[in-house]
């Protein structure tokens, strides 16, 4: 995403260029025009567009919170991941199978057009659409999904092709949307792309691709209308400009800003930050199908070499927990007491093994983006040196997501990744299971032997078992260096002090859960 380093200079010029701006006329400018309150408003400096307004094609973590606040859930996870009830009501399995899943839809729930949303816009969505265009996401997410059987327009049976016991965490995942049947089918998906609806709390009134989506809240939304109702998620994707947007007043709330302009801006009257864990993962994804990472010494050696408390320090104010596994801490899957710490002698012993040392280094490729989460290329430039102290040679390549994404997918991968997981669930499957299964296209990590284990732990139907398994998966990806997790991913939020904000374990900005003080 961005590095902690703010250029005064123009963060400045951005402040006076936003207070020069008396001559645009800007959309909650253009609201108070209309004769809405300053209440009424709420102008959220945002990291990023949406790349498209189809909810169910793609699962950008970024896009979530957009998709959420226009489109709704069926379930939703609490601030503090747990699983609720949303536009579903109730969820039960009818078998001990765990394959018949039956939910119960609200009655009151409306699109944005009126029309009512029912059991077969349900069906529509998870699985006639994901079954005729193989290209959209929700289909990967609900791969044993082989049919929906409607009972009546607010019950219906999820009926999978095998034992599915994680099925209720995809109904509050990504791609997870129920768009109109009807709808969609009368204007196409050019026409719905173009002039979207949902049944969310907000509906879309402008959008300005790259710059601006405005909203207004729905006055027959089922939750009742948000306090707030007209909201503004204003496109920035340099960090010094979100900052310089709630600095200045012309935003209410920016988010994932630099630490250190957070903590900054905390000492600044009328304005309140908060900087917290969510459930994403910093790591180095490994490919074993490039040389060297197929040696697990050298695996071991790259491992141990990392000092992710100074990672921390340096890079996140401390805030940021180090891990010794593909979990966040309490999370149902968290192994306590398990720890692989920072150990140069071990590094040492490690590459010496396999021949080689500080005199004789072992030469890595390192990919890293710069600007995808906070600080990425500075870590990884500090990984890089801390890997040269005991005989790793890193050559970094800095490259981009969407590139990176094509390469893991074509299995093409040239070198280690530092990534950062998103797991919006917290449930172990999110995590292990799918950074393990080799059958999966965004794996790196490909050894067939592993995929019959994932696969029983993704049928397992006990769920005591089921995270004992994902445990000792967890660790024994850790001990043999599969993967190396390194740190839990924290954000940040900057926001008028007159703003009542609930914050979310996922990250996900929510401004239906927002209200004046």
């Amino acid at each position: 995403m961005d590095s902690f380093e703010i250029d005064a200079k123009r963060r400045q010029w951005l402040l006076g260029s936003l207070a020069a701006g008396a001559g645009l006329i800007l959309p909650w400018d253009l609201a108070r025009a209309q004769g809405s309150s300053s209440d009424d408003i709420l102008n959220i400096a945002y990291i990023s567009d949406v790349p498209t307004w189809d909810p169910t094609a793609i699962t950008v973590p970024q896009a979530q919170s957009i998709y959420e606040t226009v489109f709704d859930s069926p379930l939703r996870y609490s601030p503090k991941l747990k699983l609720e009830a949303r536009q579903i009501t109730a969820w039960k399995w009818q078998d001990t199978a765990d394959q018949r899943l039956e939910v119960t839809l609200r009655d009151d729930i409306l699109f944005h057009d009126g029309s009512k949303l029912t059991t077969a816009d349900l069906k529509y969505s998870l699985h006639d659409r994901p079954s005729a265009d193989k290209k959209l996401a929700v289909g990967g997410m609900f791969q044993t999904l082989k049919d929906v059987e409607i009972i009546s327009p607010t019950r219906a049976v999820l009926v999978y092709s095998k034992p599915t016991p994680a099925a209720p965490i995809y109904l509050a995942f990504l791609a997870c949307y129920i768009v109109p049947k009807a709808y969609m089918e009368k204007v196409g998906v050019d026409g719905f792309l173009a002039k979207p609806i949902g049944a969310g709390p907000y509906k879309l009134v402008d959008y300005q691709r790259g710059s601006r989506i405005v909203l207004e809240a729905f006055d027959k939304y089922w939750g009742g209308v948000p306090a707030i109702r007209n909201v503004t998620f204003q496109i920035a994707t340099e960090p010094s400009a979100r900052v310089a947007a709630v600095e200045s007043g012309r935003a209410g709330v920016a988010v994932q800003i630099p630490l250190r302009e957070a903590q900054r801006l905390a000492k600044t009257p009328g304005i309140t930050t908060k900087i917290y864990p969510y459930s994403e993962i910093y790591m180095l994804r490994m490919p074993n199908y490039v040389k060297p990472f197929d040696d697990e010494n050298v695996r071991a050696a790259m491992h141990y070499a990392i000092d992710t408390a100074a990672l921390s320090k340096a890079f996140y104010g401390g805030e940021a927990v180090p891990l010794s596994v593909t979990a966040t801490p309490g999370s149902p899957a968290d192994v306590p007491g398990f720890k692989i710490g920072f150990d140069p002698q071990r590094a040492l012993a490690a590459l010496a093994k396999s021949g080689y040392g500080p005199n004789k280094p072992v030469k890595v490729p390192f990919l890293t983006t710069n600007g995808t989460f906070p600080s990425d290329y500075d870590m990884a430039r500090a990984i890089a040196g801390m890997w040269q102290r005991v005989g790793i040679q890193a050559d970094l390549t800095q490259t981009t997501m969407a590139k990176v994404i094509g390469e893991i997918q074509a299995t093409k991968m040239s070198g280690v990744l530092l990534y950062s997981w998103a797991n919006s669930t917290g449930d172990p499957e999110n995590y292990t299971g799918r950074i393990l299964d080799p059958r999966l296209r965004f794996s790196a990590w490909k050894d067939d032997a592993l995929a019959p284990r994932v696969e029983a732990l993704m049928t397992e139907v006990d769920d005591d078992k089921r995270m004992a398994g994902y445990r000792a998966l967890s660790q024994e990806a850790s001990e043999k260096s599969w993967v190396v997790p390194l740190l839990q991913a924290v954000t940040t939020i900057a926001y008028r002090s007159n703003l009542d904000v609930k914050t979310f374990d996922s990250g996900y900005i929510l401004p239906v859960e927002y209200k004046r003080k």
